[in-house]
């Protein structure tokens, strides 16, 4: 997912009036939200006949070609998932990003890659890697702090991939979920200046359009919890306000349900306005399926 933003400062650089708002000048900043399928996860048809080289050669050439300032991505593989995949991207996209990365606890060998553009930005990245709690989960997050260099604005863009919505078990959706995302929440509370603009890119593992509840004791209210947290705490979803009208697919599964389950939040204020949204490709429409026997239809 791409989302362009606009943001800028006001006549100071605290929290801006809608009076200062007119008179802010904007600047654009483009972030991407990918959950890119590490080679060591099972990858389902028809990709798994696609080599995992020729799969992300593929994906840096888009990245390349789009842009953009800041690129989240979740499931990165590491050495020991695959030899060779974070050289790949480092060869293709070290010299115009720097690569934060962070492998997930225990025994995982994929996590977390927050790139940044070098020329984006007046000085590198800080990046705290947080190790979410409850700890059995080996889930991970990226909290950046930055200077952006057109509109002197402070960003905060956060990462994350939250546990899967298992509705056999009783902690999952109930508790290892909410306490995920809202440490997040808290750290980018924390790390955050008053006039700081916000960002927060995460596959959330979850749709919070879906009404069909999974199988079990869960409603679909009860999975999608997290995202509804992240709206209380004031954000609103970059390509759920871009097409109101739509159910956005950014995701299947032959083994969860179908539906967003990436998104690029953002804390609207006087001075960071969304300029536009999309799924790439975006030759297909966002609420485009897919078939296994017809591929995706239009």
């Amino acid at each position: 997912m791409v989302a362009p933003s606009n943001v800028g400062h006001g006549i100071d650089r605290g929290a801006g009036s809608a009076a200062d708002a007119a008179k802010a000048a904007l600047f654009p900043l483009k972030l991407c939200q990918f959950n890119v399928l590490a080679p060591s996860a099972r990858i389902c048809e028809p990709l798994d006949r696609v080599s995992w080289r020729q799969r992300h050669e593929a994906i840096c050439d888009f990245l390349l070609g789009e842009k953009p300032d800041v690129m989240c991505l979740q499931e990165f593989d590491f050495e020991d998932g695959t030899p060779g995949f974070r050289e790949l991207y480092v060869r293709r996209l070290g010299g115009e990003f720097e690569i934060h990365c962070k492998q997930r606890t225990g025994c995982k060998v994929e996590g977390l890659a927050l790139l940044v553009r070098r020329d984006a930005f007046w000085h590198s990245a800080v990046v705290r890697e947080l190790e979410l709690d409850p700890a059995f989960c080996d889930r991970v997050a990226q909290v950046a702090a930055l200077e952006h260099r057109a509109s002197g604005r402070h960003i905060i863009i956060a990462n994350t991939h939250l546990t899967v919505a298992h509705a056999y078990n009783s902690h999952d959706i109930p508790y290892c979920r909410p306490l995920q995302i809202r440490q997040v929440l808290e750290t980018v509370r924390e790390v955050a200046h008053p006039n700081s603009a916000v960002f927060l890119c995460a596959d959330m593992n979850c749709d919070h359009l879906e009404t069909e509840p999974p199988k079990g004791p869960y409603t679909a209210m009860d999975v999608s919890q997290p995202v509804h947290m992240v709206f209380g705490d004031g954000f609103s979803s970059a390509l759920h306000e871009m097409f109101p009208a739509s159910r956005p697919i950014s995701h299947t599964c032959h083994y969860a349900q179908d539906g967003c389950t990436d998104y690029i939040f953002f804390r609207p204020d006087a001075h960071t306005k969304l300029s536009s949204a999309l799924l790439w490709p975006s030759s297909l429409p966002v609420d485009a399926t897919w078939s296994g026997r017809t591929g995706w239809s239009r």
